[in-house]
């Protein structure tokens, strides 16, 4: 019988189970009859040849249980009795019992932790219309290697939204921070900028008020803007009143027009969005230098959805054809002519983006598989523990067994007993599991945020990680009962009723044998497990005992925001400077400097340099990483200089330019003459030929990112 044919005959059974019953004892007795008049018609009277009858066929009790178990219509009957006994035997021996569920909680639970960010940082669906249909489109320089690249200027984006052939709808966006607070204080929150046709195209439906149209994102719109949910509930109580308010967004005020659905949190994994503000609204922040004029500001992404029935053959080919067209619209005007040909002969890419954007995907997915193969070891261990108790439990149940066979119990049917407590004991140990797993997924995500990026992942249980919990609970289950049940039902009623047990008589050493073959596994995945941790361990203290270059011990770390304190630029220096006077004058404070970015952090700035020497290097080979920094900054750090002299107060914005450089840097550029005195320039864009900067000291190496 084919499974579907089962499966049809089981439901059929359990759902007309009155008729079919009724039926059966027609038919029984019916035979019966039958039999009967056949014996009265070789001479018997009707009531002997009744009696004989029923004699012959037995009772009708042991017909109906065989036509039950053949159709099936037992089956939940016999679970739910052998479910209740199964509750009966693990209650007798509790201590067992709770280690062996605590032990699969946390084998469980650490899988299901591991999987649960699996999912939702490389696997996850974004929660929006037919997400399948979405491709992030992407920049390929020819004239450099390495990966495309997600940035565009507004330029570009302008002239992509307007090439209608390849993609049915697009859209672009950009992760912004917005301050809400006014009078020079500074409440920062999450913000994106977002193109008139970002939520249409997602598919993402308002939750009140209204979404963005392409109306909203024209210049000189009015500012308006869009909450995410549960920035509206944190925020304004859910209140419909929000719809219509204000928002003051860095000192600019904004008109709340809609909230975006529940469960939205952008198209970025890893973070979320509070509050959306049209791309057109850069232009009410950035005033008459706005980014949306300027040609070399890569700050947008861009979405498409790809038309109906175009593959992904026909639309490479198109994105070929279409590429010079919207470069050559958007050359920056300010770069020599070998940069502008070069920029004509960039191309487009489309990608896959089902599942959203996310730097994390790189940074983290070799270490979560690591993660993966490390708890599903600890699993493979608590299974291996669990199957012994297993076996010593059924060592002791060997005149249960004996006694149930005697009255008429099959092997498959003491096997199928023995396998309901441990499905059991893992159906507990998966529920206690998913507890863990929901704490310990919190905590590994608060350990990999930093206070310069805290990450956001939707962390709510979707149908991938439930069905892997409960594949991992029925395979765990098995793993540590088949073993046991198998060898455990193989009673010999004679030594069993005896006092015997699994290790007697011929079969001594060969009862013996699993339990060996479990106790050699523990101990070679304890010590696979070991050594891993060892490892781990290893590489922890080394990043622990790390030289990172400069001193962090008693090194506090101060963000000040000048521009939300609406501080002019042309003034910044001077407040800074006074800033730095001030700290420094404070008891106890040794150094103060001032740097744009720290060190370690997820900000890093990186410029591809010139070098006026015969064997340096050149192209990529020539990107390296800078720091705006004060004279303090190397003090306040303990980072010793090793040749030349610290920036002073000579080293000015109307003085002539120098920089300050690190060991490699002068190994690498300079490998046959003294850095000191020699002078760089950046080489970026390339825009018009920079200013020389030299060379004025050398400090030690210090690391620059995490």
């Amino acid at each position: 019988m084919s499974l579907l044919s089962s499966l049809r005959s089981l439901v059929t059974a359990l759902v007309n189970r009155g008729r079919i019953e009724n039926d059966t004892d027609e038919e029984l007795r019916a035979h019966v009859q039958n039999r009967a008049d056949d014996l009265e018609h070789s001479g018997l009277t009707r009531a002997e040849a009744e009696r004989r009858a029923r004699i012959e066929f037995g009772g009708h009790e042991k017909f109906r249980e065989e036509c039950r178990e053949t159709g099936g219509g037992n089956l939940v009957q016999v679970l739910i009795q052998d479910s209740r006994y199964a509750l009966r035997i693990l209650r007798r021996t509790p201590l067992v019992t709770a280690v062996a569920v605590l032990s699969l909680a946390l084998g469980i639970g650490a899988n299901t932790a591991i999987f649960g960010l699996i999912d939702t940082v490389m696997l996850r669906l974004l929660p929006v219309a037919e997400p399948g249909e979405l491709v992030q489109i992407l920049r390929n320089d020819p004239s450099r290697a390495g990966p495309a690249v997600s940035s565009f200027t507004n330029p570009l984006w302008e002239q992509l939204r307007d090439q209608q052939d390849v993609f049915f709808d697009t859209f672009s966006w950009s992760a912004w921070q917005f301050n809400l607070a006014q009078g020079g204080a500074v409440h920062d929150v999450n913000g994106i900028y977002a193109s008139g046709d970002f939520f249409n195209t997602l598919g993402v439906r308002p939750a009140a008020g209204r979404l963005f149209s392409g109306s909203d994102d024209q210049r000189g719109c009015p500012p308006t803007a869009v909450l995410s949910f549960g920035f509206w509930q944190e925020h304004f109580g859910g209140e419909q009143s929000a719809i219509g308010s204000t928002l003051p967004l860095n000192n600019h005020i904004f008109q709340i027009i809609g909230v975006s659905a529940s469960g939205f949190y952008g198209v970025d994994v890893g973070s979320k969005f509070d509050v959306a503000v049209p791309v057109c609204a850069a232009g009410v922040f950035d005033g008459k230098a706005s980014r949306l004029e300027q040609r070399s500001w890569w700050w947008l992404n861009i979405m498409g959805r790809i038309k109906p029935g175009l593959s992904q053959e026909q639309l490479k080919a198109r994105l070929t054809v279409l590429s010079p067209q919207v470069f050559s619209a958007a050359v920056p005007e300010d770069w020599d002519l070998d940069g502008q040909q070069r920029f004509r002969r960039r191309t487009l890419v489309a990608v896959p983006a089902a599942s959203g954007t996310s730097s994390m995907r790189k940074q983290f997915s070799q270490p979560l598989y690591i993660l993966m193969a490390v708890v599903g070891l600890v699993l493979l261990i608590a299974c291996a523990n669990i199957a012994s108790l297993m076996l010593a439990r059924a060592a002791a149940r060997q005149k249960e067994f004996a006694v149930r066979k005697a009255l008429g119990a099959s092997r498959w049917r003491l096997i199928r007993q023995l396998l309901t407590e441990c499905l059991l004991l893992s159906t507990a140990g998966a529920l206690l599991g998913i507890l863990f797993a929901r704490w310990g997924t919190r905590l590994l995500v608060r350990y990999i945020s930093t206070a310069n990026h805290k990450i956001f992942l939707d962390l709510s249980l979707d149908w991938r990680i439930l069905s892997f919990t409960t594949a991992v609970a029925v395979l765990t289950g098995l793993l540590f009962g088949l073993l046991p049940a198998f060898r455990s039902t193989r009673v010999s009623l004679t030594s069993a009723m005896k006092g015997g047990s699994l290790a007697e008589g011929s079969e001594r050493r060969g009862r013996l044998r699993p339990g060996k073959w479990i106790v050699a596994s523990q101990v070679a995945l304890s010590l696979l497990l070991l050594v891993t941790s060892g490892l781990f361990l290893h590489s922890f203290f080394k990043l622990a005992t790390l030289d990172l270059g400069f001193d962090r011990r008693d090194v506090l770390l101060v963000n000040a925001n000048l521009k939300s304190a609406e501080i002019p630029p042309a003034s910044q220096n001077a407040v800074f400077d006074d800033i730095e006077s001030r700290l420094g004058a404070i008891p106890g404070v040794v150094a103060v400097g001032r740097s744009v970015r720290t060190p370690v952090s997820n900000f890093e700035w990186n410029q591809r340099i010139q070098v006026d020497a015969p064997d340096a290097p050149h192209g990529e080979d020539a990107l390296v990483y800078f720091n705006f920094i004060s004279a303090g900054y190397f003090p306040a750090l303990r980072t010793p200089l090793l040749e030349g002299r610290n920036f002073n107060r000579g080293d000015t914005v109307s003085s002539a330019p120098v920089v300050i450089v690190n060991q490699t840097f002068a190994h690498k550029f300079f490998p046959r003459s003294p850095a000191l005195g020699q002078s760089i320039r950046t080489n970026d864009s390339p825009a018009k030929k920079a200013p020389a900067m030299q060379i004025v000291g050398v400090v030690r190496d210090s690391k620059y990112e995490s």
